[in-house]
């Protein structure tokens, strides 16, 4: 007797797949004030490299490629640091004041932790590569496709509202009437693939049911 794998979970476990699979969402170009925190490598907890990290970051979104800005205080102690895409580029370096302005890119989602590796040297104390996690908040900062909330060049700090503005123009009497609130950011996309293998399954089951006597 052969087994067969039972049509319906399969199809479940599919539809599961779909629907817990976080869709990553591109920022919209622009230039906006991020809030940032250093995290320890396998941990929550904040890291002893988060107070030499000034937040927040800039970041700039230009074609789609993502770069971040951010300065390092205590910067002679700080003999390297570097990202999953390399070493960063020093934009401007104040050895007085012992600080580091830094940029690099960062590929994919930046709602995910960034790997940070740097090289600490304290003299006769401490001499290692340390890794601590970036963690940025970007969220409430426009997507990509939709109508963004700042113009080009201007800056946004997530979560602030107050360049964006969902009224319409102010009717005779003076008073501005909001717009209702729209579906655009709905994933249509995977209701789509949700409505296709619906359909595949049920015309499967209706084909493949048991012949009734």
């Amino acid at each position: 007797m052969k087994f067969r794998f039972p049509l319906g979970m399969l199809l479940a476990a599919i539809i599961f797949i779909l629907v817990a699979t976080p869709v990553s969402a591109q920022i919209a170009d622009g230039t906006y004030q991020v809030p940032y925190e250093m995290k320890e490598k396998s941990s929550d907890n904040t890291s002893i490299a988060d107070g030499y990290f000034v937040s927040p970051a800039t970041l700039t979104v230009e074609n789609g490629v993502q770069t971040i800005t951010l300065t390092v205080t205590g910067s002679n102690y700080i003999k390297s640091l570097s990202t999953p895409a390399g070493a960063v580029s020093v934009v401007n370096e104040d050895t007085a004041n012992e600080t580091r302005t830094v940029s690099f890119r960062v590929d994919g989602d930046l709602t995910a932790p960034l790997n940070m590796d740097m090289h600490i040297v304290v003299p006769d104390l401490y001499d290692t590569v340390h890794t601590a996690r970036a963690v940025f908040n970007v969220s409430g900062l426009p997507q990509a496709g939709a109508a963004a909330s700042t113009d080009a060049g201007e800056t946004a700090t997530p979560g602030d509202t107050s360049s964006a503005t969902d009224e319409a123009p102010a009717t005779d009497g003076g008073e501005a009437v909001e717009n209702p609130k729209t579906g655009e950011n709905t994933p249509i996309g995977l209701y789509a693939v949700l409505l296709l293998v619906s359909g595949v399954a049920l015309i499967t089951i209706w084909k493949f049911r048991p012949a009734r006597n």
